[in-house]
């Protein structure tokens, strides 16, 4: 415990966060998990503030980036939220995106059906530890609380790890780093992201639903995922406006996103299996990066006043 000037004990500063996660898969190109922490004090807010928006537009069902099409009430509903993530949700939340090369790596540890869950595995841990070192551990505080992880509910083989794999690995080096990282418990909780459906955690649903809307977004504008009008070129219009996610690119300590919203990539070279598994593949930092093309231009400014 450090003492200040007079001895007395200085208070441990920590926070205590959930965390969502969704995957999204571009074809033989890119692997991206994005991760949503919520401080448990601001969960409340954050909830009221994204059912306001529901209220407002109208769409009452799941939010799904894959669906967007030509349904007002749906796309104002995303481009709400969107606009709640761009210009306020920054003070209450923390966003990380991660994508993984999949050019970058022996075809047979990503290509189903004989992909690795373990490098799968490996590769949300390191999207989750890195960001929990990123935005806390280097942000002020000196100790984590990670309450519960939710992950929306996938099928998965029975050797699949996925639910216990990763905590135990960042236990064991946060532990033999020294760093106060604790996790209330040790599973991962998969849960339906439709509010609708989900019977055990309803209200978390929605914190999913936002994590695949700026997953699905980012995803649109680096990799032009959709060449159709309608829902998902307004949400990726959206969020270009607010220069997202030119910002999150660019490492700017003045910027209001800094150690709020981050990107990264991984690798930036060819590595193999034996090399992904290494026990500290994050020391390796060259093979991380936060730069890289945007293959989507924002195409009708005029169509950003629909919602």
């Amino acid at each position: 415990m450090k003492r200040d000037f007079w001895g007395n004990e200085i208070p441990q500063k920590e926070i205590t966060v959930n965390v969502y996660h969704d995957e999204r898969e571009i074809t033989n190109n890119w692997l991206y998990h994005s991760f949503l922490f919520i401080p448990v004090r601001n969960e409340e807010d954050v909830l009221n503030s994204l059912n306001e928006a529901r209220q407002k537009s109208g769409w009452e069902k799941e939010l799904h980036f894959v669906d967007l099409g030509n349904t007002e009430t749906e796309n104002c509903l995303a481009l709400k939220w969107i606009d709640l993530f761009s210009q306020f949700l920054f003070e209450k939340l923390y966003f990380h995106f991660f994508g993984i090369n999949y050019r970058n790596l022996e075809k047979r540890l990503w290509s189903k059906p004989q992909r690795d869950s373990k490098i799968y595995n490996r590769f949300f841990q390191i999207g989750l530890y890195g960001a929990i070192k990123w935005f806390f551990l280097t942000g002020g505080f000196e100790k984590v609380s990670v309450q519960n992880i939710f992950s929306d509910k996938k099928s998965r083989r029975g050797e699949d790890r996925f639910h216990t794999q990763p905590v135990e690995e960042i236990e064991m080096k946060s532990l033999l780093k020294g760093e106060d990282i604790m996790f209330e418990h040790s599973e991962i909780i998969g849960i339906d992201s439709d509010h609708e459906k989900e019977r055990g955690y309803p209200s978390k649903s929605h914190f999913l639903q936002l994590v695949d809307l700026i997953m699905g977004t980012f995803a649109q504008i680096f990799d032009n995922t959709s060449k159709t009008k309608g829902g998902k070129l307004l949400a990726a219009d959206r969020c270009l406006s607010f220069t997202l996610p030119v910002k999150l690119m660019q490492y700017n300590p003045n910027s209001r996103y800094y150690k709020k919203y981050a990107i990264s990539f991984f690798p930036k070279q060819r590595l193999t299996k034996e090399q992904i598994l290494q026990d500290d593949i994050r020391s390796n930092v060259n093979q991380f990066y936060n730069e890289r093309k945007m293959e989507y231009a924002i195409r009708n400014q005029l169509q950003l006043k629909v919602c």
